[in-house]
């Protein structure tokens, strides 16, 4: 019977038929189509491809395309594309190294700051406690994050040696980066790179070492200088406020012990009170009129003991020292008289002063007086005078060329009768000494240069 209406119930089958036979047949067209167009070019199976009709060949010239135009059952085939090549001396990828394990404090003047990495939150804890004491109170701020891989072998020791050398610093920062520790800043009172960085060392563990120490010394408290004469020898011990102030110091030794010879062991530290040089100074020279002493200096008080030439040159040196002390020092003089000694007789006096001779006295521009500079010098002839009190001595001055005649023997004796007042008011006999002026009539070498014009100008001693 037919039913034009019911034609329609039956499409679904078919469509299931269709799908079941494409599906069970599409893989063995494929094969077949793949093993044709391999034979065809004469290339492995391998490097076919084919969905469907459609065909991707790897490894073949285009042009070997051309041979398949009439394969039946071939829609469409391409060539595959060739892989990219790394270019030539490219860098192959590396592993990234990994990171270093760090820990940083940094001191600044009004807070301290954590930052890096610590391997857990008791020793975060610590080091934030630490901090704040090496800080003596100033505000913590903590950026350091909880990493549990930290450097093998004993991290807190190294961590607390870390913060130890926090302690010694006006400001600054210390690094513990994997197992190295460096300083860097400003240190406090009395703290130098050398001392802290043989300290740090001895504290850290196995294992860590000590990197850069760049630490600029702090001021020094209290403010030490010490000179030590004794036995032809002044010896500089202490501290100088920098270098301009450490020479000075060094060339006024020089100028003004004429008989002894210097070992500078000064060093240069902040922290000196205010007229520390010209306090050194005034120290050192009442030293160069002793025959063996000490000066200190600590801080703002100043000491001097030692041993005078003569009785009248001790009370000469106390004054002296009271003048030039600047008033916000303390001078603390403790001095004694040296016995001279037994009387010289006329050689023994001849071969004193021409010792003492090999130095010149100077004086001030306008002859008026002795030069500072020479007041030890002219201590010491002094002091042999009066051990030649038996033989009559002349004082003979003696200058270059230069000039009138007559008025260079007037110089002359005004310069050699400052000394023989030296030598009277100490206490030698004024019939015994007396001063005469040559001028330049008696010159010791020509007055060709200034050199020789200098060794023209100079004081004699004859014994008669």
């Amino acid at each position: 019977m037919h039913q034009p209406r019911k034609w329609w119930i039956g499409l679904p089958i078919l469509a299931i038929l269709v799908y079941a036979a494409a599906t069970s047949l599409t893989p063995r067209i494929e094969a077949d189509l793949a093993s044709r167009v391999a034979a065809r070019l004469n290339v492995d199976a391998a490097k076919i491809a084919v969905s469907g009709r459609d065909v991707t060949v790897a490894g073949v010239p285009p042009e070997a395309l051309a041979a398949l135009r009439d394969e039946p059952g071939l829609r469409k085939i391409a060539v595959a594309a060739p892989p990219v090549a790394a270019p030539s001396g490219a860098l192959t990828a590396q592993p990234q190294p990994s990171q270093p394990y760090v820990f940083a404090v940094t001191l600044r003047e009004n807070m301290i700051a954590l930052d890096g990495k610590l391997p857990d939150a008791a020793l975060r804890q610590q080091a934030v406690a630490r901090a704040a004491a090496a800080g003596a109170g100033l505000a913590v701020t903590d950026s350091a994050t909880i990493d549990p891989h930290a450097p093998a072998g004993d991290y807190a020791t190294a961590l607390g040696a870390a913060l130890d050398a926090l302690g010694a610093l006006a400001q600054g920062k210390v690094t513990l980066s994997d197992t190295r520790l460096s300083i860097e800043g400003k240190g406090r009172a009395n703290v130098r790179a050398e001392s802290l960085g043989a300290n740090v060392k001895a504290h850290l563990p196995p294992g860590f070492d000590l990197g850069k120490v760049d630490v600029a010394p702090g001021p020094v408290s209290p403010y030490l200088f010490e000179a030590i004469r004794k036995d032809g020898v002044v010896t500089l011990t202490g501290f100088a406020p920098d270098d301009s102030a450490h020479a000075r110091l060094v060339e006024f030794v020089r100028r003004r012990f004429f008989d002894a010879t210097l070992t500078d062991r000064l060093d240069v530290a902040a922290g000196a009170p205010p007229k520390f040089v010209e306090a050194a100074e005034a120290g050192l020279a009442a030293l160069a009129r002793l025959e063996d002493g000490r000066l200190a200096l600590s801080d703002a008080d100043l000491a001097l003991t030692g041993v005078a030439r003569f009785d009248g040159a001790r009370a000469e040196i106390n004054a002296a020292l009271d003048a030039g002390a600047p008033k916000n020092f303390r001078s603390d003089p403790r001095l004694m008289t040296h016995t001279l000694g037994a009387p010289l007789d006329a050689a023994g006096c001849r071969a004193a002063f021409a010792r003492l001779s090999t130095t010149p006295v100077l004086f001030d521009a306008d002859d008026a007086a002795i030069s500072d500079e020479s007041a030890a010098l002219v201590d010491g002839l002094t002091a042999t005078a009066l051990r030649c009190q038996g033989a009559p001595i002349e004082v003979a001055g003696h200058l270059d060329d230069q000039g009138i005649a007559e008025l260079a023997r007037d110089r002359s004796k005004r310069r050699a009768q400052l000394v023989v007042d030296k030598f009277v008011k100490a206490g030698a006999d004024s019939f015994h000494v007396w001063a005469m002026g040559y001028g330049g009539e008696r010159p010791l070498a020509p007055n060709d240069s200034a050199e020789n014009r200098a060794r023209n100008r100079r004081i004699e001693f004859i014994v008669k």
